[in-house]
Protein backbone atom coordinates (compact mmCIF):
# COMPACT_ATOMS: atom_id res chain seq x y z
CA UNK A 1 0.00 0.00 0.00
CA UNK A 2 1.46 3.36 -1.00
CA UNK A 3 2.34 5.95 1.57
CA UNK A 4 -0.28 8.51 0.49
CA UNK A 5 -3.09 5.97 0.85
CA UNK A 6 -1.81 4.96 4.28
CA UNK A 7 -1.58 8.59 5.42
CA UNK A 8 -5.10 9.23 4.12
CA UNK A 9 -6.42 6.28 6.09
CA UNK A 10 -4.61 7.52 9.21
CA UNK A 11 -6.32 10.90 8.86
CA UNK A 12 -9.69 9.22 8.38
CA UNK A 13 -9.24 7.10 11.51
CA UNK A 14 -7.94 10.00 13.58
CA UNK A 15 -10.58 12.42 12.34
CA UNK A 16 -13.58 10.11 12.74
CA UNK A 17 -12.27 8.65 16.00
CA UNK A 18 -11.63 12.17 17.28
CA UNK A 19 -15.22 13.15 16.52
CA UNK A 20 -16.47 9.91 18.02
CA UNK A 21 -14.33 10.14 21.15
CA UNK A 22 -15.19 13.78 21.63
CA UNK A 23 -18.84 12.83 21.38
CA UNK A 24 -18.42 9.91 23.75
CA UNK A 25 -16.59 12.05 26.27
CA UNK A 26 -19.29 14.70 26.07
CA UNK A 27 -22.01 12.07 26.43
CA UNK A 28 -20.27 10.39 29.34
CA UNK A 29 -19.69 13.76 31.01
CA UNK A 30 -23.41 14.56 30.74
CA UNK A 31 -24.30 11.11 32.06
CA UNK A 32 -21.80 11.70 34.87
CA UNK A 33 -23.71 14.89 35.69
CA UNK A 34 -27.00 12.96 35.43
CA UNK A 35 -25.79 10.33 37.91
CA UNK A 36 -24.56 13.08 40.23
CA UNK A 37 -27.92 14.86 40.01
CA UNK A 38 -29.83 11.66 40.82
CA UNK A 39 -27.46 10.82 43.70
CA UNK A 40 -27.67 14.27 45.29
CA UNK A 41 -31.30 15.14 44.57
CA UNK A 42 -33.02 11.73 44.75
CA UNK A 43 -30.62 9.61 46.82
CA UNK A 44 -28.43 6.55 46.35
CA UNK A 45 -31.36 4.15 46.30
CA UNK A 46 -32.94 5.94 43.35
CA UNK A 47 -29.54 5.92 41.62
CA UNK A 48 -29.38 2.17 42.22
CA UNK A 49 -32.89 1.71 40.81
CA UNK A 50 -31.86 3.63 37.69
CA UNK A 51 -28.68 1.55 37.33
CA UNK A 52 -30.55 -1.77 37.73
CA UNK A 53 -33.33 -0.82 35.30
CA UNK A 54 -30.79 0.47 32.78
CA UNK A 55 -28.78 -2.74 33.09
CA UNK A 56 -31.84 -4.87 32.30
CA UNK A 57 -32.81 -2.64 29.36
CA UNK A 58 -29.37 -2.63 27.78
CA UNK A 59 -29.20 -6.41 27.94
CA UNK A 60 -32.67 -6.61 26.38
CA UNK A 61 -31.68 -4.09 23.69
CA UNK A 62 -28.58 -6.10 22.86
CA UNK A 63 -30.76 -9.16 22.34
CA UNK A 64 -33.04 -7.06 20.13
CA UNK A 65 -30.20 -5.72 18.01
CA UNK A 66 -29.19 -9.38 17.47
CA UNK A 67 -25.85 -8.58 15.86
CA UNK A 68 -27.47 -6.58 13.06
CA UNK A 69 -25.58 -3.45 14.11
CA UNK A 70 -22.27 -5.06 13.11
CA UNK A 71 -23.93 -6.65 10.08
CA UNK A 72 -25.14 -3.22 8.94
CA UNK A 73 -21.60 -1.83 9.21
CA UNK A 74 -20.08 -4.72 7.27
CA UNK A 75 -22.61 -5.15 4.46
CA UNK A 76 -23.52 -1.50 3.91
CA UNK A 77 -19.78 -0.91 3.53
CA UNK A 78 -19.37 -3.88 1.16
CA UNK A 79 -22.42 -2.94 -0.95
CA UNK A 80 -21.72 0.80 -0.85
CA UNK A 81 -20.80 0.96 -4.54
CA UNK A 82 -24.06 -0.77 -5.51
CA UNK A 83 -26.41 1.88 -4.13
CA UNK A 84 -29.74 0.06 -3.86
CA UNK A 85 -28.16 -3.03 -2.36
CA UNK A 86 -26.61 -0.96 0.45
CA UNK A 87 -30.02 0.58 1.18
CA UNK A 88 -31.57 -2.91 1.27
CA UNK A 89 -28.90 -4.08 3.71
CA UNK A 90 -29.65 -1.16 6.03
CA UNK A 91 -33.41 -1.73 5.75
CA UNK A 92 -33.13 -5.45 6.44
CA UNK A 93 -30.93 -4.86 9.48
CA UNK A 94 -33.37 -2.32 10.96
CA UNK A 95 -36.44 -4.47 10.29
CA UNK A 96 -34.89 -7.63 11.72
CA UNK A 97 -33.64 -5.87 14.85
CA UNK A 98 -36.96 -4.08 15.43
CA UNK A 99 -38.94 -7.32 15.32
CA UNK A 100 -36.37 -9.05 17.55
CA UNK A 101 -36.66 -6.28 20.15
CA UNK A 102 -40.43 -6.38 20.60
CA UNK A 103 -40.65 -9.79 22.30
CA UNK A 104 -38.07 -9.19 25.09
CA UNK A 105 -39.48 -5.70 25.70
CA UNK A 106 -42.95 -7.16 26.22
CA UNK A 107 -41.52 -9.90 28.44
CA UNK A 108 -39.87 -7.31 30.68
CA UNK A 109 -43.20 -5.52 31.03
CA UNK A 110 -44.97 -8.77 31.82
CA UNK A 111 -42.41 -9.91 34.41
CA UNK A 112 -41.44 -6.49 35.78
CA UNK A 113 -42.72 -7.30 39.29
CA UNK A 114 -40.70 -10.55 39.72
CA UNK A 115 -37.63 -8.85 38.26
CA UNK A 116 -38.00 -5.99 40.74
CA UNK A 117 -38.15 -8.48 43.62
CA UNK A 118 -35.11 -10.35 42.27
CA UNK A 119 -32.92 -7.22 42.20
CA UNK A 120 -34.19 -5.80 45.50
CA UNK A 121 -31.78 -7.85 47.63
CA UNK A 122 -31.35 -8.02 51.40
CA UNK A 123 -29.98 -5.32 53.67
CA UNK A 124 -26.97 -7.17 55.01
CA UNK A 125 -23.64 -5.40 55.21
CA UNK A 126 -21.31 -6.33 52.39
CA UNK A 127 -17.64 -5.50 52.75
CA UNK A 128 -16.89 -1.81 52.89
CA UNK A 129 -20.40 -0.73 51.89
CA UNK A 130 -22.68 -1.26 54.92
CA UNK A 131 -26.34 -1.10 54.08
CA UNK A 132 -29.38 0.12 55.91
CA UNK A 133 -32.13 -0.04 53.35
CA UNK A 134 -34.76 0.77 55.95
CA UNK A 135 -33.08 4.06 56.87
CA UNK A 136 -34.67 7.28 55.74
CA UNK A 137 -33.37 8.35 52.35
CA UNK A 138 -35.46 11.45 51.91
CA UNK A 139 -36.79 11.47 48.36
CA UNK A 140 -34.86 8.40 47.24
CA UNK A 141 -37.88 6.11 47.25
CA UNK A 142 -40.82 8.23 46.25
CA UNK A 143 -42.95 5.34 45.11
CA UNK A 144 -42.75 3.23 48.22
CA UNK A 145 -39.29 1.70 48.39
CA UNK A 146 -36.66 0.30 46.03
CA UNK A 147 -38.71 -2.72 44.92
CA UNK A 148 -41.80 -0.72 43.97
CA UNK A 149 -39.78 2.04 42.33
CA UNK A 150 -37.77 -0.53 40.37
CA UNK A 151 -41.00 -2.17 39.20
CA UNK A 152 -42.24 1.12 37.73
CA UNK A 153 -38.81 1.90 36.26
CA UNK A 154 -38.72 -1.43 34.43
CA UNK A 155 -42.18 -0.80 32.97
CA UNK A 156 -41.29 2.72 31.86
CA UNK A 157 -37.87 1.92 30.45
CA UNK A 158 -39.14 -1.12 28.50
CA UNK A 159 -41.19 1.24 26.32
CA UNK A 160 -37.90 2.75 25.10
CA UNK A 161 -36.39 -0.56 23.92
CA UNK A 162 -37.67 -0.56 20.28
CA UNK A 163 -36.74 3.09 19.85
CA UNK A 164 -33.19 2.50 21.14
CA UNK A 165 -32.76 -0.57 18.94
CA UNK A 166 -33.85 1.25 15.77
CA UNK A 167 -31.60 4.19 16.63
CA UNK A 168 -28.64 1.88 17.25
CA UNK A 169 -28.93 -0.05 13.98
CA UNK A 170 -29.70 3.08 11.94
CA UNK A 171 -26.59 4.70 13.41
CA UNK A 172 -24.49 1.69 12.45
CA UNK A 173 -25.93 1.75 8.93
CA UNK A 174 -24.68 5.33 8.59
CA UNK A 175 -21.39 4.17 10.10
CA UNK A 176 -21.17 1.67 7.24
CA UNK A 177 -21.08 4.72 4.98
CA UNK A 178 -18.16 5.88 7.16
CA UNK A 179 -20.16 8.66 8.73
CA UNK A 180 -20.08 8.45 12.52
CA UNK A 181 -21.45 11.91 13.25
CA UNK A 182 -25.21 11.12 13.21
CA UNK A 183 -24.82 8.21 15.61
CA UNK A 184 -22.68 10.29 17.96
CA UNK A 185 -25.14 13.20 17.91
CA UNK A 186 -28.12 10.93 18.62
CA UNK A 187 -26.56 8.80 21.36
CA UNK A 188 -24.06 11.16 22.96
CA UNK A 189 -25.69 14.56 22.56
CA UNK A 190 -29.46 14.39 22.19
CA UNK A 191 -30.18 11.43 24.50
CA UNK A 192 -28.02 12.36 27.53
CA UNK A 193 -28.77 16.09 27.37
CA UNK A 194 -32.50 15.42 27.18
CA UNK A 195 -32.26 13.01 30.11
CA UNK A 196 -30.36 15.45 32.29
CA UNK A 197 -32.58 18.43 31.41
CA UNK A 198 -35.82 16.54 32.07
CA UNK A 199 -34.49 15.07 35.32
CA UNK A 200 -33.49 18.48 36.67
CA UNK A 201 -36.77 20.04 35.55
CA UNK A 202 -38.91 17.37 37.24
CA UNK A 203 -36.76 17.22 40.37
CA UNK A 204 -36.98 20.98 40.86
CA UNK A 205 -40.73 20.69 40.30
CA UNK A 206 -40.81 18.36 43.32
CA UNK A 207 -41.75 15.30 41.25
CA UNK A 208 -39.06 12.76 42.27
CA UNK A 209 -40.91 9.74 40.85
CA UNK A 210 -41.37 11.15 37.33
CA UNK A 211 -37.83 12.59 37.50
CA UNK A 212 -36.52 9.02 37.57
CA UNK A 213 -39.11 7.32 35.35
CA UNK A 214 -39.84 9.72 32.47
CA UNK A 215 -36.52 11.13 31.12
CA UNK A 216 -34.97 7.86 29.89
CA UNK A 217 -37.93 6.93 27.69
CA UNK A 218 -38.54 10.47 26.43
CA UNK A 219 -34.86 10.88 25.47
CA UNK A 220 -34.86 7.52 23.64
CA UNK A 221 -37.85 8.50 21.50
CA UNK A 222 -36.33 11.87 20.67
CA UNK A 223 -32.93 10.47 19.62
CA UNK A 224 -34.56 7.72 17.52
CA UNK A 225 -36.69 10.19 15.57
CA UNK A 226 -33.65 12.39 14.90
CA UNK A 227 -31.35 9.66 13.60
CA UNK A 228 -34.14 8.12 11.51
CA UNK A 229 -34.49 11.42 9.72
CA UNK A 230 -30.71 11.55 9.13
CA UNK A 231 -30.72 8.03 7.69
CA UNK A 232 -33.54 8.91 5.29
CA UNK A 233 -31.92 12.17 4.16
CA UNK A 234 -28.38 10.80 3.72
CA UNK A 235 -29.03 7.31 2.32
CA UNK A 236 -32.61 7.32 1.06
CA UNK A 237 -33.51 4.49 3.42
CA UNK A 238 -37.09 4.99 4.63
CA UNK A 239 -40.04 2.95 5.82
CA UNK A 240 -40.60 1.48 2.34
CA UNK A 241 -37.01 0.23 2.15
CA UNK A 242 -37.20 -1.21 5.67
CA UNK A 243 -40.42 -3.12 4.98
CA UNK A 244 -39.50 -4.19 1.45
CA UNK A 245 -35.82 -5.15 1.87
CA UNK A 246 -35.23 -8.71 0.61
CA UNK A 247 -33.82 -11.37 2.92
CA UNK A 248 -30.06 -11.89 2.90
CA UNK A 249 -28.82 -15.18 4.31
CA UNK A 250 -25.25 -13.95 4.47
CA UNK A 251 -26.26 -11.07 6.76
CA UNK A 252 -28.23 -13.39 9.02
CA UNK A 253 -25.38 -15.90 9.20
CA UNK A 254 -22.98 -13.09 10.05
CA UNK A 255 -25.24 -11.39 12.61
CA UNK A 256 -26.44 -14.25 14.78
CA UNK A 257 -23.04 -15.43 16.09
CA UNK A 258 -22.36 -11.79 17.03
CA UNK A 259 -25.63 -11.72 18.98
CA UNK A 260 -24.04 -14.16 21.41
CA UNK A 261 -20.85 -12.11 21.59
CA UNK A 262 -22.69 -8.83 22.17
CA UNK A 263 -25.07 -10.40 24.67
CA UNK A 264 -22.26 -11.96 26.70
CA UNK A 265 -20.31 -8.71 26.62
CA UNK A 266 -23.30 -6.64 27.72
CA UNK A 267 -24.18 -9.06 30.52
CA UNK A 268 -20.56 -8.97 31.66
CA UNK A 269 -20.61 -5.15 31.55
CA UNK A 270 -23.67 -4.95 33.83
CA UNK A 271 -23.15 -8.15 35.82
CA UNK A 272 -21.59 -6.36 38.78
CA UNK A 273 -24.56 -3.96 39.09
CA UNK A 274 -27.08 -6.80 38.79
CA UNK A 275 -25.37 -9.08 41.33
CA UNK A 276 -24.94 -6.22 43.77
CA UNK A 277 -28.67 -5.60 43.45
CA UNK A 278 -29.49 -9.27 43.98
CA UNK A 279 -27.24 -9.56 47.03
CA UNK A 280 -27.56 -6.10 48.55
CA UNK A 281 -30.42 -4.27 46.90
CA UNK A 282 -30.62 -0.96 45.00
CA UNK A 283 -28.64 0.97 47.63
CA UNK A 284 -25.50 -1.09 47.08
CA UNK A 285 -25.92 -0.88 43.31
CA UNK A 286 -26.36 2.89 43.72
CA UNK A 287 -23.14 3.22 45.72
CA UNK A 288 -21.30 1.30 42.98
CA UNK A 289 -22.84 3.10 39.99
CA UNK A 290 -20.66 6.25 40.08
CA UNK A 291 -17.47 4.16 40.15
CA UNK A 292 -18.64 2.03 37.24
CA UNK A 293 -19.74 4.95 35.10
CA UNK A 294 -16.63 7.03 35.88
CA UNK A 295 -14.44 4.17 34.69
CA UNK A 296 -16.67 4.12 31.63
CA UNK A 297 -15.05 7.39 30.56
CA UNK A 298 -11.95 5.35 29.77
CA UNK A 299 -13.94 2.62 28.03
CA UNK A 300 -15.49 5.25 25.75
CA UNK A 301 -12.30 5.32 23.70
CA UNK A 302 -12.77 1.75 22.42
CA UNK A 303 -16.05 2.27 20.53
CA UNK A 304 -14.69 5.57 19.24
CA UNK A 305 -11.82 3.84 17.46
CA UNK A 306 -13.46 0.49 16.72
CA UNK A 307 -16.43 2.30 15.17
CA UNK A 308 -14.38 3.72 12.31
CA UNK A 309 -11.85 0.86 12.22
CA UNK A 310 -14.55 -1.83 11.75
CA UNK A 311 -15.50 -0.99 8.13
CA UNK A 312 -11.83 -0.43 7.26
CA UNK A 313 -10.85 -3.85 8.65
CA UNK A 314 -13.81 -5.46 6.84
CA UNK A 315 -12.67 -3.94 3.55
CA UNK A 316 -9.03 -4.97 4.11
CA UNK A 317 -10.01 -8.52 4.98
CA UNK A 318 -12.26 -8.73 1.92
CA UNK A 319 -9.22 -7.71 -0.14
CA UNK A 320 -6.94 -10.16 1.68
CA UNK A 321 -4.62 -7.37 2.83
CA UNK A 322 -3.35 -8.97 6.04
CA UNK A 323 -0.18 -6.85 6.20
CA UNK A 324 -2.17 -3.62 6.13
CA UNK A 325 -4.62 -5.06 8.65
CA UNK A 326 -1.72 -5.64 11.04
CA UNK A 327 -0.40 -2.13 10.55
CA UNK A 328 -3.84 -0.64 11.17
CA UNK A 329 -4.30 -2.84 14.25
CA UNK A 330 -0.99 -1.76 15.81
CA UNK A 331 -1.60 1.90 14.99
CA UNK A 332 -5.04 1.98 16.64
CA UNK A 333 -3.81 0.06 19.69
CA UNK A 334 -0.93 2.51 20.17
CA UNK A 335 -3.20 5.52 19.88
CA UNK A 336 -5.65 4.03 22.36
CA UNK A 337 -2.97 3.24 24.95
CA UNK A 338 -1.46 6.68 24.44
CA UNK A 339 -4.78 8.41 25.13
CA UNK A 340 -6.16 6.37 28.05
CA UNK A 341 -3.01 6.14 30.18
CA UNK A 342 -3.23 9.51 32.03
CA UNK A 343 -6.94 9.11 32.84
CA UNK A 344 -6.36 5.57 34.09
CA UNK A 345 -3.54 6.66 36.37
CA UNK A 346 -5.54 9.56 37.77
CA UNK A 347 -8.52 7.34 38.66
CA UNK A 348 -6.31 4.62 40.15
CA UNK A 349 -4.27 6.99 42.33
CA UNK A 350 -7.00 9.50 43.26
CA UNK A 351 -10.43 7.82 43.18
CA UNK A 352 -11.69 9.43 46.43
CA UNK A 353 -12.12 13.06 45.28
CA UNK A 354 -14.11 11.96 42.22
CA UNK A 355 -16.55 9.84 44.22
CA UNK A 356 -16.97 12.48 46.95
CA UNK A 357 -18.57 14.68 44.29
CA UNK A 358 -21.58 12.36 44.51
CA UNK A 359 -21.80 12.55 48.30
CA UNK A 360 -19.90 11.36 51.40
CA UNK A 361 -21.20 7.76 51.33
CA UNK A 362 -19.86 7.13 47.82
CA UNK A 363 -16.20 7.36 48.93
CA UNK A 364 -16.59 3.79 50.23
CA UNK A 365 -16.41 2.67 46.59
CA UNK A 366 -12.94 4.22 45.99
CA UNK A 367 -11.19 0.78 45.80
CA UNK A 368 -13.82 -0.28 43.27
CA UNK A 369 -13.10 2.73 41.05
CA UNK A 370 -9.35 2.04 41.10
CA UNK A 371 -9.94 -1.60 40.06
CA UNK A 372 -12.47 -0.67 37.39
CA UNK A 373 -10.06 1.88 35.92
CA UNK A 374 -7.47 -0.88 35.63
CA UNK A 375 -10.05 -3.09 33.91
CA UNK A 376 -10.89 -0.32 31.44
CA UNK A 377 -7.20 0.11 30.65
CA UNK A 378 -6.85 -3.64 30.02
CA UNK A 379 -9.74 -3.45 27.59
CA UNK A 380 -8.12 -0.52 25.78
CA UNK A 381 -4.75 -2.28 25.70
CA UNK A 382 -6.48 -5.15 23.93
CA UNK A 383 -7.18 -2.53 21.30
CA UNK A 384 -9.61 -3.51 18.60
CA UNK A 385 -8.76 -7.22 18.81
CA UNK A 386 -12.42 -8.21 19.18
CA UNK A 387 -13.40 -5.98 16.26
CA UNK A 388 -10.63 -7.42 14.08
CA UNK A 389 -11.76 -10.99 14.81
CA UNK A 390 -15.42 -10.16 14.13
CA UNK A 391 -14.79 -8.24 10.91
CA UNK A 392 -12.53 -11.05 9.71
CA UNK A 393 -15.46 -13.47 10.04
CA UNK A 394 -14.52 -15.20 13.31
CA UNK A 395 -17.75 -14.47 15.15
CA UNK A 396 -17.85 -17.87 16.85
CA UNK A 397 -14.40 -17.38 18.32
CA UNK A 398 -15.36 -14.03 19.80
CA UNK A 399 -18.55 -15.58 21.19
CA UNK A 400 -16.61 -18.33 22.98
CA UNK A 401 -14.22 -15.71 24.37
CA UNK A 402 -17.11 -13.70 25.78
CA UNK A 403 -18.74 -16.82 27.22
CA UNK A 404 -15.57 -17.89 29.04
CA UNK A 405 -14.99 -14.37 30.41
CA UNK A 406 -18.59 -14.14 31.60
CA UNK A 407 -18.36 -17.48 33.41
CA UNK A 408 -15.18 -16.33 35.16
CA UNK A 409 -16.77 -13.03 36.17
CA UNK A 410 -19.85 -14.76 37.58
CA UNK A 411 -17.71 -17.16 39.62
CA UNK A 412 -15.47 -14.40 40.98
CA UNK A 413 -18.44 -12.13 41.74
CA UNK A 414 -20.31 -14.79 43.71
CA UNK A 415 -17.15 -15.51 45.71
CA UNK A 416 -16.02 -11.93 46.33
CA UNK A 417 -19.12 -9.74 46.65
CA UNK A 418 -20.35 -11.27 49.95
CA UNK A 419 -16.99 -10.47 51.57
CA UNK A 420 -15.82 -7.30 49.83
CA UNK A 421 -18.98 -5.66 48.46
CA UNK A 422 -18.33 -3.13 45.70
CA UNK A 423 -14.59 -3.83 45.69
CA UNK A 424 -15.32 -7.54 45.18
CA UNK A 425 -17.53 -6.80 42.18
CA UNK A 426 -14.83 -4.59 40.65
CA UNK A 427 -12.12 -7.21 41.26
CA UNK A 428 -14.26 -9.80 39.46
CA UNK A 429 -14.63 -7.44 36.50
CA UNK A 430 -10.89 -6.86 36.37
CA UNK A 431 -10.09 -10.57 36.44
CA UNK A 432 -12.55 -11.32 33.64
CA UNK A 433 -11.28 -8.44 31.50
CA UNK A 434 -7.64 -9.49 31.88
CA UNK A 435 -8.57 -13.00 30.73
CA UNK A 436 -10.65 -11.75 27.80
CA UNK A 437 -7.92 -9.37 26.65
CA UNK A 438 -5.29 -12.11 26.79
CA UNK A 439 -7.49 -14.49 24.77
CA UNK A 440 -8.21 -11.91 22.08
CA UNK A 441 -4.58 -10.86 21.70
CA UNK A 442 -3.44 -14.47 21.42
CA UNK A 443 -6.12 -15.39 18.90
CA UNK A 444 -5.55 -12.42 16.61
CA UNK A 445 -1.87 -13.34 16.61
CA UNK A 446 -2.52 -17.04 15.95
CA UNK A 447 -5.49 -16.84 13.56
CA UNK A 448 -4.63 -13.73 11.54
CA UNK A 449 -0.89 -13.56 12.12
CA UNK A 450 -0.90 -9.96 13.34
CA UNK A 451 0.14 -8.47 16.67
CA UNK A 452 -0.94 -5.37 18.57
CA UNK A 453 2.52 -4.86 20.11
CA UNK A 454 4.93 -2.32 18.71
CA UNK A 455 8.22 -0.89 19.91
CA UNK A 456 6.64 2.56 20.25
CA UNK A 457 4.52 1.39 23.21
CA UNK A 458 7.46 2.02 25.52
CA UNK A 459 6.78 5.76 25.30
CA UNK A 460 3.31 5.78 26.93
CA UNK A 461 4.60 3.17 29.41
CA UNK A 462 7.54 5.33 30.49
CA UNK A 463 5.46 8.53 30.51
CA UNK A 464 2.79 6.76 32.54
CA UNK A 465 5.29 5.54 35.10
CA UNK A 466 6.64 9.05 35.63
CA UNK A 467 3.13 10.48 35.91
CA UNK A 468 2.05 7.83 38.41
CA UNK A 469 5.04 8.52 40.68
CA UNK A 470 4.35 12.26 40.75
CA UNK A 471 0.61 11.75 41.37
CA UNK A 472 1.34 9.40 44.26
CA UNK A 473 3.70 11.93 45.83
CA UNK A 474 1.02 14.64 45.50
CA UNK A 475 -1.76 12.39 46.83
CA UNK A 476 -1.58 13.40 50.55
CA UNK A 477 -1.69 17.07 49.65
CA UNK A 478 -4.53 16.65 47.14
CA UNK A 479 -6.68 14.65 49.57
CA UNK A 480 -6.58 17.61 51.96
CA UNK A 481 -8.27 19.88 49.42
CA UNK A 482 -11.95 20.29 48.59
CA UNK A 483 -13.01 17.26 46.45
CA UNK A 484 -13.81 19.33 43.36
CA UNK A 485 -10.53 21.26 43.62
CA UNK A 486 -8.58 18.05 44.27
CA UNK A 487 -10.12 16.31 41.26
CA UNK A 488 -9.48 19.24 38.93
CA UNK A 489 -5.91 19.73 40.19
CA UNK A 490 -5.18 16.02 39.84
CA UNK A 491 -6.44 16.00 36.25
CA UNK A 492 -4.29 19.01 35.37
CA UNK A 493 -1.16 17.48 36.96
CA UNK A 494 -1.66 14.08 35.30
CA UNK A 495 -2.37 15.57 31.87
CA UNK A 496 0.45 18.14 31.92
CA UNK A 497 3.15 15.77 33.17
CA UNK A 498 2.14 12.96 30.84
CA UNK A 499 2.00 15.27 27.79
CA UNK A 500 5.38 16.79 28.65
CA UNK A 501 7.00 13.36 28.91
CA UNK A 502 5.42 12.15 25.66
CA UNK A 503 6.75 15.22 23.83
CA UNK A 504 10.15 14.69 25.47
CA UNK A 505 10.24 11.14 24.08
CA UNK A 506 9.22 12.51 20.62
CA UNK A 507 6.15 11.64 18.58
CA UNK A 508 6.21 8.82 16.06
CA UNK A 509 6.64 9.67 12.38
CA UNK A 510 3.00 8.76 11.61
CA UNK A 511 1.80 11.04 14.39
CA UNK A 512 3.92 13.96 13.18
CA UNK A 513 2.63 13.47 9.63
CA UNK A 514 -0.94 13.48 10.89
CA UNK A 515 -0.55 16.58 13.09
CA UNK A 516 1.56 18.60 10.65
CA UNK A 517 -0.33 17.45 7.55
CA UNK A 518 2.82 16.25 5.77
CA UNK A 519 2.92 13.12 3.61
Amino acid sequence: MNRNRSASRNRLIAGQAGISYGGFIFGQAVRFAFNMAVARMLGEESLGVYALALAVMQIVETFGVAGYDAAAVRYVNIYQAEGRKASDAAGLAIRSALFMSLVPALLVMLFSAPLARLFNGGSASLGSAPLDVSASLGGSAPLGGGGTLLHFALLSYAVAVPFNVVAMVAGHALQGHRDLVPKIVATQLIAPVAMLALTLLLAFADAPGPALLVPYTAASVLSCLWIWRQLRLKTGTGIREVLGAPADRRMKAFAFPLLGVSLMSMIAYWLDILLLGMLGGPVLSGLYQPAARTAGLIRALLPAFSGIAAPLVAALQAGDESVETGRLYRLVTRWMVLLVTPATLFLMVLPEPVLLLFGPRFSASAPALALLAAAAFAQSFGGIAGTVLSMAGHGRVTFLNALVALAVQVAFSVLLIPFYGTAGAAAASLGAMLLLTALRLLQVSRVLGVSSFSAALWKPAAAGAGTAILLWLCRPWLLGLDPAVAALTGVVIASAVYLALILLFRLEAEDRELILGKH
